[in-house]
């Protein structure tokens, strides 16, 4: 609907529809702002990392340019990441996409970094130094991190896993012999890492749709707070809301605004006579012919009452609302309810009027002219349609 944001007060398809954009949209800000976390900190301890390593290695001894170079990258990724903020709450998933691209490129970037720091060392040490000892350790540490850290994303974690551990497994196991063992412990360990990242996947996908139901759960319980439990539409709480907003709206652009108002008649005497959940089928029943004329998205309808119902026409006339409540008059008269063997009869009075901009001053105003209008329906023998 145009003029309502509460799903309750539209179709159901329509409110259907809204809380599926809603869901995808909690997902999206959900799963972003958790990979925006907890990847910040990935830079500041692969830089710890890094100092360590080069400080200790033989090799590496007196080339501070190789210090600054990988500090520099470091510093420069760590801000690339924390700059690169999630998109607005409202945006699209297209949007979404593009970050979590653009995210995942600033982590791969940084664990190739590290992954050929470690690997480089392993290489030029060849035996299993303080420097080599440091990357084994931090590797472990940087790589077991993005199995649980990165478990929303499981297809790029795994990712990171290999860069993480391939290269040195295999410069250890086929390039520096005396590392062999340990190349071979890192083999077994990334598949324990394999099967850690698949349980967390597990859990943080049951934590998010432990969550989804509980936003369903709510819109449930909303929608029942604002609908009719006998028909299906819209209660009075709703329409009151719904009045209230579309009427000061037409008001501020003085704009055509019709309504409706409906009475089902002698509904008494059908309850008397044909009990209770006859006339509870003869509401339902009413509520799909109305279904049936009232079709666009901007126009609401509502029960307020036991057999008293309203419609709301956004931009609507007065000849047009007229034709409306006279064409809905004529079909329900003409099609029967059907309740077991009994066809039962049901008319309605209706009361037709639009805004006056001129002499309505609150939405009460118009709703009071146009009751008087189906009052006078009653009057004048029911089954008519009256313009206010």
């Amino acid at each position: 609907m145009q003029y309502i944001s509460d799903p309750c007060l539209i179709s159901a398809e329509y409110a259907r529809n809204d809380l599926e954009h809603e869901i995808d949209a909690y997902k999206n800000r959900r799963m972003t702002g958790d990979l925006y976390r907890r990847s910040l900190v990935g830079p500041v301890f692969y830089l710890i990392a890094s100092g360590l390593t080069i400080w200790l290695s033989d090799f590496y001894q007196g080339r501070v340019w190789l210090l600054c170079s990988i500090g520099l990258a470091f510093l420069w990724l760590g801000w690339r990441r924390y700059q690169h903020l999630p998109p607005p709450p409202r945006s699209g998933s297209l949007q979404y996409l593009r970050w979590n691209k653009q995210q995942w490129r600033l982590i791969h970037l940084g664990t190739l970094i590290w992954s050929g720091l470690a690997t480089m060392t392993g290489a030029l040490e060849m035996h299993a130094n303080n420097a080599v000892i440091v990357t084994v350790i931090t590797t472990i540490a940087f790589s077991t991190a993005a199995s649980h850290g990165f478990s929303m994303h499981p297809r790029q974690a795994m990712i990171c896993l290999i860069e993480f551990t391939a290269p040195q497994t295999l410069v250890y196991i086929f390039y520096a012999v005396d590392l062999r063992s340990i190349g071979l412990t890192m083999c077994i360990y990334f598949g324990y890492l394999m099967m850690n990242l698949h349980s967390n996947a597990k859990e943080y996908k049951k934590q998010i749709e432990t969550e989804v139901r509980l936003i369903q759960s709510r819109a449930e319980l909303a929608q029942l707070s604002l609908t009719d439990a006998l028909t299906g539409l819209p209660n009075r709480r709703s329409y009151e809301a719904a009045w209230n907003q579309i009427w000061r709206i037409a008001a501020r652009k003085n704009e055509v605004l019709g309504l409706l108002i409906i009475d089902l008649d002698y509904f008494k005497k059908i309850n008397d006579k044909y009990g209770h959940n006859a006339g509870d089928d003869c509401l339902k029943h009413f509520a799909k012919i109305l279904r049936h004329h009232i079709r666009r998205e901007s126009d609401v309808m509502a029960r307020i009452g036991g057999e008293e119902f309203v419609v709301i026409l956004p931009g609507t006339t007065s000849e047009l609302a007229y034709a409306i409540g006279e064409n809905l008059r004529r079909d329900l008269f003409a099609s029967p309810c059907q309740v077991e063997t009994q066809k039962i009869q049901i008319t309605a009075s209706i009361g037709v009027g639009v805004a006056d901009w001129a002499k309505d001053k609150i939405p009460a105003d118009t709703f009071h002219r146009v009751d008087l209008a189906c009052y006078q329906a009653k009057t004048q023998g029911r089954n008519f349609v009256v313009r206010a």
